[in-house]
This record gives C-alpha cells, structure tokens and sequence, in this order.
C-alpha cells in the first residue's frame, strides 16, 4: 500500500485528531445501544425494541455507505500524526503519515479539502523523510520484539 504524508497547521491538530480516531461504526449516537434482554425469556414488547434497532442499524449503516465519512475512516488505517520538530522539520506544523489504498488516500484527500483549511500533501523532499523516519522506527520496533521472542 501506498503512503502519504500531509501537513497541517497546529491550530487544527485538535480537530484531526478526532477525525483520525472516530469511527462512525462504535459511535452510539449514530449506531444505537444493544438490547439489554433475557435470552430464555423475552417479551414482545422487548422483541419489537430489538427490531426496531435492527432497522435503525441497517439504516445507519445503508448512510455510512454513501457518505464519506463512513467510507473513509482513518481509524482503520495505519496513520501517524506528529509535530513537525520531531523529524527536523517545520515546527510550526504537524506531519500526518497516512498509509492506506489509493482509492483510500484518493477521497481522505477529497475529505480534508471540505473539513480543512491548512491540510496539504507534503513536498516531496518531506514526505520523504517523514516516510523514512517512521519506516526506521517501525523496523527498531520489529527487531526489538524479535529480541523478546528469540528471534
């Protein structure tokens, strides 16, 4: 899979990090609450709850097929988001590492143009060495759980 590397200005870090961690799929306000019923001894009245959440849930999720944000969710992917100083960089802005499909990378860029004013692909020269620098992290991590397991 490809990776992308995006900058944002620090004034809206907040905010992307609630994009990266949301997923529409656990939000209770969109997906309602399971049913709290007796297996062995359900009443109708309990029946008619459960069936009715069942068609509020095939709703929602029919929603979320159409919508980006439910066809886009950053919480699934492999993303990383930090300041700029903690790869030698432009330490007025935070760097978000984004390893997804094309098709993935293609419509969170189509996202963050309507939910963003300061988000963009970063240069070249950047993206290469944030891509880099994450790459020799992930591989300090690898060869230190192989020392764990006696690999």
């Amino acid at each position: 899979m490809p990776a992308r590397v995006y900058e944002c200005d620090k004034s809206e870090v907040e905010e992307l990090k609630k994009l990266l961690a949301y997923d529409p799929y656990l939000d209770s306000n969109f997906i309602p609450p399971e049913v709290k019923v007796d297996k062995n001894n359900i009443t109708a009245e309990q029946k008619k709850e459960i069936e009715e959440r069942d068609k509020k849930i095939a709703e929602a999720h029919k929603a979320l097929e159409t919508s980006p944000k439910g066809k886009y969710i950053f919480s699934r992917q492999e993303c990383d988001l930090r300041d700029g100083a903690a790869f030698g960089l432009n330490d007025k802005v935070s760097y978000l590492y984004l390893n997804a499909t094309d098709d993935f990378l293609n419509g969170a860029e189509e996202r963050f143009k309507t939910e963003f004013k300061t988000i963009k692909r970063a240069s070249k020269d950047e993206e290469e060495k944030v891509i880099a620098a994450i790459k020799e992290e992930q591989e300090r991590a690898n060869t230190g759980f192989g020392s764990i397991f006696g690999n």
